[in-house]
């Protein structure tokens, strides 16, 4: 099994929940996770693991979980949302 490297993983920014969906608080850490996508129909969305559970990723870019419109730009400002 090849060791896994920094590359393997993407910076997740975890923010307290906002008050509106999708406008997400204020950062409280950044994280290196490695994510994964599961289908359900024609949504797809994304998913890490943080702190033994596990969340769903947004960008900030737009709708993440629409495989036909996510482009490499939405890979840059990935976070979560947790409750504090």
């Amino acid at each position: 099994m090849p060791n896994k490297t920094l590359a393997d993983y993407v910076k997740i920014e975890v923010r307290r929940k906002g008050e509106r969906y999708l406008e997400p608080g204020p950062v409280i850490e950044t994280i290196h996770r490695k994510v994964w996508c599961e289908q359900f129909g024609n949504f797809n969305p994304m998913f890490c693991r943080y702190k033994r559970k596990v969340k769903l990723v947004h960008s900030m870019e737009g709708d993440i979980s629409d495989p036909f419109r996510r482009t490499q730009e939405y890979l840059k400002s990935l976070y979560i949302e947790i409750e504090v």
